[in-house]
């Protein structure tokens, strides 16, 4: 198969050459697979890409890519673009440049996608791999929360390395992610891919390795940063697959029930009823509206049809006497403690005491898997 390596590369010029040899000779354990190596290096002032000029005199399939320097993630999708649109990838395995990937590990990356894989992940926190003794406390620590974080945070417990950098996948997956890649770098640009990967279907395969702390040059993590951009994602991918999913649009049409329940309520007070009254009275026109928006859009893949539908709508409503009464009890107990004058505050209480139940109860009850 035609398989592309990429090497993204700022400042390597004491490690360059050294992997390029240890990638060859690690190659020569793998069968059926055409080796590319694509180095992408963003401008690097210490010349590095001269020497892998040089390298490429004696191995025409080296490849050399010079950019301006944009950071990590930049540098993958520029390389991953390049091997897609000109060389074809039909595997695509990408390293870290600074010797802290060992390439003898490169044969079970392609044994893992050669016996079914989509994408296979370099780990250091499973049985077999390892970090770096030496590095001091702060950065293990930085490095085992921010995966924790991921892992919990996106609630994939089963990958547990997600911010390294060696990884071999397939082109349908490279294919499919580079478009919505552009926004993310470093680290986060590692999460957000394999993230999206396996949101697509991808079946994965760790690969124990033994990480090697880098021996010349310097570390480009910036650990602060790191943690703030690791949680950032996590938030933001966990924000957008609730309001996107039934949790966000039941919050949709409870937002529509609760301008109908309100407006009822405001109606029945000014003609001189009981805000409790007029609390229950607007609930229960808020259910109806509920139930036909909940039925037909929240829950469509469990929608209810015909007879059953009505047999469903008449379940709701007994069900959904539990959040009438939580909110014309709260108002009436409220208006009796502290005076009607403040019956809106109360009123507001009471409805969102009545949005968890209602939740609750429609996605465990009405509308159960």
């Amino acid at each position: 198969m035609n398989t592309v390596l990429i090497l993204p590369t700022y400042n390597e010029r004491d490690n360059i050459k050294t992997l390029l040899d240890g990638i060859f000779d690690a190659w020569q354990k793998i069968s059926g697979h055409k080796l590319t190596i694509l180095v992408v290096d963003d401008k690097s002032p210490d010349g590095t890409w001269k020497l892998v000029n040089q390298y490429r005199k004696k191995h025409s399939n080296v490849i050399l890519l010079t950019k301006e320097k944009e950071g990590l993630g930049s540098a993958l999708l520029y390389g991953i673009a390049y091997a897609l649109d000109v060389l074809h990838a039909e595997i695509i395995v990408q390293m870290d440049a600074d010797l802290s990937h060992d390439p003898s590990s490169l044969p079970h990356f392609i044994a893992a996608l050669d016996k079914g894989a989509d994408f296979a992940v370099g780990s250091r926190y499973i049985s077999g791999g390892s970090i770096p003794d030496n590095w001091g406390v702060h950065r293990k620590l930085f490095s085992i929360v921010g995966n924790a974080i991921v892992r919990f945070g996106l609630g994939y417990t089963n990958v547990h390395d997600w911010t390294g950098g060696y990884r071999a996948y397939k082109q349908s997956f490279a294919s499919d992610s580079r478009n919505n890649l552009s926004k993310y770098q470093g680290y986060v640009f590692q999460i957000a891919y394999l993230h999206k990967s396996i949101k697509r279907g991808a079946k994965i395969t760790e690969v124990p390795i033994h990480f090697t702390d880098r021996k010349f040059g310097h570390s480009k993590i910036a650990p602060s940063q790191y943690i703030r951009d690791v949680l950032g994602y996590v938030i933001d991918e966990r924000l957008r697959e609730t309001l996107s999913g039934s949790f966000g649009k039941f919050l949709v049409v409870g937002s529509v029930g609760f301008i109908i329940n309100t407006t009822i309520l405001e109606m029945m007070v000014r003609l001189g009823f009981h805000p409790a009254l007029g609390s229950g009275v607007g609930a229960e026109f808020a259910i109806i509206s509920n139930f036909i928006f909940n039925n037909t859009w929240t829950f469509e893949s469990r929608r209810a049809h015909g007879l059953r539908a009505i047999g469903k709508f008449f379940q709701f409503n007994m069900t959904s006497v539990g959040a009438i009464l939580i909110q014309a009890g709260t108002v009436w107990i409220g208006t009796t403690l502290f005076g009607v004058s403040l019956y809106r505050w109360f009123y507001i209480v009471g409805v969102g005491i009545g949005l968890v139940w209602n939740y609750t109860m429609y996605s465990k009850v009405i509308w159960k898997k």
